[in-house]
């Protein structure tokens, strides 16, 4: 998949060794890891020049993103216009919109492609600080319409589902995908090598039914149980679609102990 690259740095072999060297320290080292300097020696050029074409650190970390960020959100919106136009009424279900979704990003992840896989972590390694949220600007901008997009595919195909437990779940479902792309190992270790960070085919298979589930016990619908209320002090309950049928009173009483008759003398 091609990333969108402005002229002046594809005319520029400079600029793209900046931006490579960049994204990869920033994937490997998060953005407060990697220093101008470390830039600048992965790129081969003086730290002078990286201020040069791409200013302070903050706007480089911003171009960063935004080379192959409009690139990846086409890439996940395709795959549910896929799923719209193969559904016979227009609407998919929950579970091939969740499959859309997982599947736009972990077949990026799967491709030998070292830019694309150092992007995926960088974003999956920002997304877990606020601190980055500004220069993530680029990627949010050209991420909302993907979820507006893919809520209103599963509004579509599950109305009792309440737009606050959808918007909740369906960021769930982001965090797994971006933990997943990070790729930390921590699955190989606690599964004793039993699962790999890596393979996503098996992330794919375990995770869109597991996904699904939740959005439809969310929503009130199917064999699920209803959310239990939260334990928490001061926080109201999950709210379901459906409400909770009332616990029967028990129309059995205890049974009171039989008194003891006297057997008469013969």
């Amino acid at each position: 998949m091609k990333t969108r690259t402005s002229p002046s740095a594809e005319r520029h072999p400079t600029k793209l060794r900046i931006l490579d060297a960049s994204e990869r320290l920033f994937a490997e080292h998060g953005y407060e890891g990697a220093s101008l300097r470390d830039i600048a020696s992965a790129a081969k050029v003086e730290v002078a020049l990286v201020s040069y074409h791409f200013g302070p650190k903050q706007e480089l970390f911003r171009h960063i993103i935004a080379r192959r960020g409009e690139a990846h959100a086409a890439r996940v919106l395709a795959a549910l216009e896929r799923e719209v136009l193969a559904s016979p009424t227009g609407i998919p279900s929950v579970e091939r919109s969740i499959y859309a979704f997982c599947s736009g990003t972990f077949e990026l992840a799967k491709m030998q492609d070292t830019g694309w896989k150092n992007y995926l972590q960088l974003v999956a390694r920002s997304a877990m600080s606020p601190v980055n949220q500004p220069a993530l600007k680029p990627l949010n901008s050209a991420y909302g319409p993907v979820v507006r997009r893919y809520c209103a595919a599963l509004k579509a195909s599950l109305p009792t589902l309440q737009d606050a437990n959808m918007y909740t779940a369906f960021y769930w479902i982001q965090s797994i995908v971006q933990r997943m792309i990070a790729e930390t190992g921590i699955l190989d270790l606690q599964s004793h090598g039993l699962c790999r960070s890596g393979d996503y085919d098996e992330h794919l298979a375990r995770l869109v039914p597991f996904a699904t589930a939740g959005m439809y016990a969310l929503a009130g619908d199917g064999p699920w149980p209803a959310a239990a209320p939260s334990t928490t002090k001061g926080r109201a309950p999950v709210a379901t679609s459906r409400p909770r049928k009332a616990a029967k009173k028990s129309s059995q009483t205890a049974a009171k102990p039989r008194a003891k008759t006297k057997k008469r003398a013969p």
